[in-house]
């Protein structure tokens, strides 16, 4: 039997079982990959696949960047496919019985973080001639000390900032709600912005905290990626710059200072401890510390 007809024999038994959409695309690009490699190897039929073929094609995906995880799934599916065939009587064994399928039990990591030191950096090099200036200084400011999500940074109300008790009210996803510390260097920010906030404003004040200069009402998230160019080509950054860079870089920072897991947690507003704890992987050999002195607290000129 052909390798081509028995995958289009498979996928059509699949679809009679009534697998989503999703799954058919996935199996069906998988498989197909997987003719094509042994066709360009003039192995058509199916009893002339080999272990050493599926190893061979596996290694071959790694060569050409597949990840672990991504490779997994492929061999997985491979797996079920001649399982299926040997079932059917048109195999005797199935080759990919003893092939190593790589496993994957952590997530990725993120992205490397901004250390501390390209963040003090960034943030003492913000220029601070208008008051569109002081508006994506304290940007930064919320988005990294106090690891704000980007929507929640653009919602922020005057009346969530509380400077007397220096306290940020944020209501995160699902309505979830946390207060945040504000830190010296946001504080100051807060000051220098809000003395000059109003005139941004072009018709009624609503009190949202970040105006745009241009339509007078909440600063748009579309504005933050061209800032955020200009403050990476400023500071010489080849990396790019984006919000959430900010606020997992602030994770990492907290758990390097020894801060506890479930403070970062809280800090970040995760329902799930899990989330969270994918920063530890980036942090071996921890200390632990009170949550107070895990703050990092860089000297910005206020």
């Amino acid at each position: 039997m052909l390798l081509k007809e028995a995958i289009s024999d498979y996928l059509s038994a699949r679809r009679i079982e009534g697998c989503t959409s999703a799954t058919m695309e996935n199996c069906a690009y998988r498989l197909t990959l997987l003719q094509r490699y042994f066709s360009k190897r003039r192995i058509n039929r199916v009893v002339e696949v080999r272990a050493q073929g599926i190893d061979d094609y596996s290694a071959d995906l790694s060569r050409r960047g597949v990840s672990q995880r991504s490779r997994a799934a492929y061999l997985s599916t491979i797996r079920v496919f001649f399982q299926w065939l040997q079932e059917r009587g048109k195999l005797l064994v199935n080759p990919t019985r003893d092939v190593v399928i790589p496993t994957w039990n952590e997530e990725p990591l993120p992205e490397p973080p901004l250390t501390e030191a390209e963040m003090a950096s960034i943030l003492d090099g913000m220029p601070r001639r208008s008051v569109s200036d002081l508006r994506n200084r304290l940007h930064l400011e919320l988005l990294y000390g106090c690891g704000l999500r980007l929507t929640e940074s653009i919602k922020l109300k005057i009346a969530d900032v509380d400077m007397e008790h220096r306290s940020l009210r944020i209501a995160g996803k699902g309505g979830k709600v946390r207060v945040l510390p504000l830190m010296k260097g946001i504080l100051g920010a807060l000051k220098d912005y809000l003395a000059l906030r109003r005139s941004l404003l072009k018709g009624p004040d609503d009190g949202t905290l970040l105006i745009g200069k241009t339509t007078g009402r909440a600063l748009s998230e579309t504005m933050l990626p061209a800032i955020l160019r200009r403050v990476a080509k400023r500071a010489g950054f080849k990396c790019r710059l984006h919000a959430h860079l900010f606020r997992h870089s602030i994770a990492v920072h907290l758990l390097q200072r020894g801060a506890d897991i479930r403070h970062v947690q809280e800090f970040l507003g995760h329902s799930s401890i899990d989330t969270t704890k994918i920063y530890l992987r980036m942090v071996p050999g921890r200390l632990k510390e009170d949550y107070d002195k895990s703050m990092p607290m860089i000297a910005v000129k206020v």
